[in-house]
């Protein structure tokens, strides 16, 4: 009987009807004879969970496919296809199927008793040299090159629910403002997003947000909302009203008028003090402050997606291709944590990727199959000898 291997079952957790109709629209294979868009996605995602770290080694790779191309219906691509695909192949259909295994993350999270908690953030990917200077150059800032990665962590699964790449010099407030907002959803951010009216749209929407508050802020304490020294390690806890009416840049304070909460927490060491600001009036203030403790955890993604998928070395130069391979680790790693979920595997995904890049070939039905039948002869055999004795 036939088993399909490990890769095929990981391909399946992809909407493969939304993928085509994202290929129609964008008409990514429009005038293509031989490769197709979906050759070049499951190439890439081989690339990207067997840590190819060139386009040689990626096209050497992409020949494994070549006894498996049926069922999987992807072919194999030669190292000058593979190279041309990049240059000129359409993102948008890898940037589709994305936002919806993204959806599937937060609808999960939904559908569970636990509160669903975003961590908002940004992480710059560096492109700076002769190779990528052509089309960075003109986005540079004063910090980084190249482009930036916007990203809603989902706190309790760390997998995100929202991605878009833009080009570095795109400010984290102004993606931020195209971000949609979902009711019940705990928002926590730094104070990069720094903005009364996106705050009061938050607030407008049912849900609740948590960062830090400015030092020239220009609040009016209110009244105090929890007596001093009844929490450990927080040092006030208070109501305060925004006194600015007008904004900066004259555009009116949305938010004036209103009641948010100010909360100052205690930092050992010689560290200043931090101090919170949120329309969150129900938690205590040290679930707060253990809210904002959490955004750390957006950290670490940045630092496990750049250490542990392709986003170092790079098959193409040009920012299509670059585009390409960023969509392509996004949706490798989505899979990978969709599979380890489907899979009930233990440990942390980054050793469930590492042992799954040396089994994609395998077909884990035959194995289990193949177990079964050895372990039905041994028992065959011990039967056999107790009745010679």
């Amino acid at each position: 009987m036939f088993s399909p291997i490990r890769l095929s079952h990981i391909l399946q957790f992809i909407p493969r009807a939304a993928f085509n109709a994202a290929v129609k629209q964008s008409q990514a294979d429009r005038y293509v004879k031989k490769v197709s868009s979906w050759d070049l996605l499951v190439t890439l995602l081989l690339g990207q969970l067997t840590q190819a770290r060139s386009l040689r080694s990626l096209a050497v790779t992409s020949q494994a496919l070549q006894p498996h191309r049926y069922h999987l219906n992807a072919n194999s691509l030669s190292r000058s296809t593979l190279s041309d695909a990049l240059q000129k192949r359409s993102p948008e259909p890898l940037k589709a199927v994305c936002q919806l295994l993204l959806t599937q993350v937060g609808r999960k999270q939904r559908r569970s008793i636990a509160p669903m908690i975003s961590l908002i953030d940004s992480t710059c990917i560096t492109l700076r040299g002769p190779r990528f200077d052509d089309w960075t150059l003109a986005t540079k800032t004063r910090i980084t090159q190249g482009l930036k990665i916007h990203v809603g962590l989902d706190a309790q699964q760390l997998a995100p629910t929202y991605v878009n790449v833009t080009p570095a010099n795109l400010n984290d407030l102004s993606d931020a403002l195209q971000m949609p907002i979902e009711a019940g959803v705990t928002y926590v951010f730094d104070k990069g997003y720094c903005d009364y009216n996106w705050w009061h749209r938050i607030d407008q929407a049912g849900s609740v947000f948590v960062t830090r508050l400015k030092k020239n802020a220009n609040v009016a304490r209110i009244r105090e909302l929890t007596k001093t020294g009844t929490e450990p390690g927080i040092e006030s806890d208070e109501v305060v009203r925004f006194n600015k009416k007008i904004l900066n840049t004259k555009r009116p304070n949305r938010y004036f008028g209103q009641d948010v909460r100010r909360i100052r927490v205690n930092r050992d060491g010689d560290k200043p003090d931090l101090i919170l600001i949120t329309n969150d009036f129900k938690r205590s203030a040290q679930q707060i402050a253990a809210l904002y403790k959490q955004r750390w955890q957006i950290e670490l993604f940045f630092k496990w997606i750049k250490q542990h998928l392709k986003l170092k070395h790079y098959f193409g130069c040009s920012e299509n291709a670059v585009r390409l391979q960023i969509y392509s680790a996004l949706l490798a790693f989505l899979l990978l944590h969709a599979y380890r979920r489907h899979s009930c595997a233990t440990g942390s995904i980054y050793e469930f990727a590492t042992q799954l890049a040396y089994s994609l070939f395998e077909r884990p039905a035959a194995m289990l199959k193949a177990a079964e039948r050895r372990r039905n002869q041994a028992k065959l055999r011990i039967a056999m000898g107790s009745l010679q004795l």
